[in-house]
């Protein structure tokens, strides 16, 4: 299962654009996040004319998260007649996007991922990260392999990290911090390194980055995320 990254940065650091990915199984887009600059990178990068069905998954309902969410409704609505699938366990992201001042006719609101053409599935996992609302990552698997994406979250849950360790889970993409605090909303590399063992370091894509930290992280045996260029 491939990723194609949009952006790896934090709220912050707008340098790396908004963390997200996207995957395209051919007419079919399934998107992870869709924050303010989002929509931009995939007019530029994705042949939006020719996709037919969207699925947008949510971690939470952060700016750099969901920013652009109204544009691309908006975008597929009106000008190709299609309705995206918002997928996310919160019904409030339905007050959001009436705030935007989008109808409920322009989207498809589901609580978890169908089943669909790709054979993707998407199973929530609570994460800790804002205290003032429920946000997720997720269980990503296409009947091959199963990856985990944590969004914004302070630490791996104990069950997907006893899951990777015991090599139920291929990769983990986390979100990544240089900042050590006493009540985090993302994740010290830190904690990181006490967590994952130097061996299973190479399985574990660092994103949400706050810094140009890249070379700190692969030294201490992580990988980073790449953005997808095109090609």
């Amino acid at each position: 299962m491939k990723l194609n990254f949009i952006g790896k940065g934090s709220a912050f650091y707008p340098v790396y654009g908004n963390t997200g990915a996207y995957i395209l199984e051919g007419k079919e887009l399934y998107l992870l996040d869709c924050g303010e600059l989002a929509f931009d990178f995939l007019y530029e990068h994705v042949d939006l004319e020719q996709v037919e069905r969207v699925y947008v998954i949510l971690t939470h309902l952060h700016a750099d998260h969901v920013g652009s969410l109204g544009t691309l409704i908006s975008y597929f609505y009106f000008h190709q007649g299609i309705q995206v699938h918002v997928v996310h366990p919160e019904h409030t992201v339905i007050e959001l996007l009436s705030l935007m001042g989008i109808d409920q006719n322009g989207y498809c609101y589901l609580k978890l991922l169908p089943e669909n053409s790709a054979g993707i599935e998407a199973r929530p996992v609570e994460v800790k990260h804002a205290g003032n609302m429920r946000c997720y990552g997720y269980l990503l698997s296409d009947g091959e392999e199963r990856v985990y994406y944590s969004g914004d979250s302070s630490e791996i849950p104990e069950e997907i990290l006893t899951a990777f360790l015991t090599d139920e889970i291929d990769r983990v993409y986390q979100d990544t911090s240089t900042h050590d605090e006493p009540n985090p909303s993302h994740c010290f590399y830190g904690k990181l390194e006490v967590s994952i063992p130097v061996q299973k370091r190479n399985q574990v894509y660092c994103m949400h980055l706050d810094s140009p930290c890249e070379d700190l992280l692969r030294e201490k045996g992580f990988q980073v995320v790449e953005v997808y260029s095109g090609g």
